[in-house]
């Protein structure tokens, strides 16, 4: 197949899922280009895993004039923007790719793109916008009365923006069962769902001194992410026996970004990886915990029910910052347990969710749809 990839992500998961994709599809011998907009400069290096890459640079300035400024902000967003994309899809449709696979744009989530693709296209989704759908994240600031009339009035255009592209897919993908979910809910469209997977020959266990430490990936002042669970947890813990708390925070990572070898060592240094969010779409940091023979201690929300199995390669529990003390002291005070768990992990990820496994199946839709061309 000769594959075209779209993505304006930043660092993070979700652009590493797209990396690993384009990687496993050149692999198996697909003709993989990529088409992007951004022109961040981070540790992925696109042409290790395509034959190409062609950059649109697009970016949306802030403006220090408020109303005015966010006005101007938002005629790039909704009208200039869909006119770069219209010259991006005369140009994939130019060279003749089979499938055009897109990933989101983090100006607009579901990408315009897909309303010009004449190619057959997949929209790899992992969640709708989040902000026009989540009540958790509507406007919470008192602002006066023509200033939030602008910002509802721009919300509700963004989201009919975010349906009408992810409606335009030929296929709709979710990156898990929870997602598809709320596609059907956001798009009223049936996806089809290709996991993540995890690079088991880089996420891996090693020899190395284990710390009396748990380790929270996450932002403190975002209460989704579940800081304050993490906070109160710890506290129930008696301070002879409580383990030091590791943070890694997404927000400062963008600044000073850490390797993948530095993240490999913080999983294998720690003994438990907290993932207590309140909502989360999929979550990599759970399959990447385990894969280093780290057990995972979750919230049993969203994609944290579909990786981590209930006492055999971690927990997950309640929003109860008592149950999750208790799990810890549990694992802190049975080694061996702690071990077992960990080494049950790693077979799961071994067995279920390599990039080799999860890959197949995104391959499997793309060659179908290639089919309808």
């Amino acid at each position: 197949m000769k594959v075209a990839i779209f993505h304006n992500l930043l660092f993070g998961g979700a652009k590493r899922v797209m990396v690993e994709q384009a990687r496993f599809l050149k692999k198996n011998g697909h003709d993989v280009d990529v088409f992007t907009t951004s022109t961040e400069n981070d540790q992925f290096d696109m042409l290790e895993v395509s034959d190409h890459v062609f950059t649109y640079p697009f970016e949306i300035k802030k403006s220090i004039i408020p109303l005015f400024g966010r006005m101007v902000q938002d005629l790039n967003n909704f009208y200039f923007l869909n006119l770069h994309h219209k010259k991006i899809a005369k140009e994939i449709h130019r060279r003749k790719y089979d499938v055009l696979l897109v990933h989101p744009d983090r100006f607009t989530q579901a990408p315009f793109l897909l309303k010009y693709s004449i190619a057959p296209s997949a929209y790899y989704c992992e969640e709708p916008l989040r902000m026009v759908y989540e009540y958790s994240l509507r406007l919470r600031e008192q602002v006066g009365f023509f200033k939030r009339l602008y910002e509802e009035l721009t919300r509700l255009y963004r989201k009919r923006i975010d349906r009408e592209n992810a409606r335009n897919a030929t296929v709709p993908i979710a990156s898990c069962f929870h997602i598809r979910e709320r596609m059907i809910e956001a798009y009223d469209v049936y996806p089809q769902v290709a996991y993540p997977g995890v690079d088991e020959n880089i996420f891996k266990p090693k020899k190395m001194r284990k710390k009396n430490e748990v380790l929270f990936i996450g932002n403190k002042d975002v209460v989704n992410d579940g800081y304050d669970l993490v906070v109160a947890a710890l506290r129930k813990i008696p301070k002879q026996i409580r383990p030091k708390l590791h943070i890694i925070e997404w927000k400062k990572q963008n600044k000073e970004r850490m390797s993948e070898d530095e993240l490999v060592n913080l999983y294998n240094s720690v003994k438990i990886t907290l993932c207590l969010s309140r909502f989360e779409t999929f979550g990599l940091v759970p399959l990447e915990s385990m894969a280093c023979a780290t057990p995972v201690i979750a919230t049993n929300v969203s994609g944290h029910r579909e990786t981590v199995i209930n006492g055999k390669t971690g927990f997950l529990v309640d929003f109860n910052p008592k149950e999750i003390a208790e799990k810890i002291t549990y694992l802190l005070a049975n080694p061996e347990i702690l071990e077992k768990i960990g080494g049950q992990a790693r077979l799961h990820v071994l067995a279920s969710w390599t990039w080799r496994r999860k890959g197949e199946d995104l391959e499997k839709i793309l060659q179908n749809l290639s089919s309808r061309k």
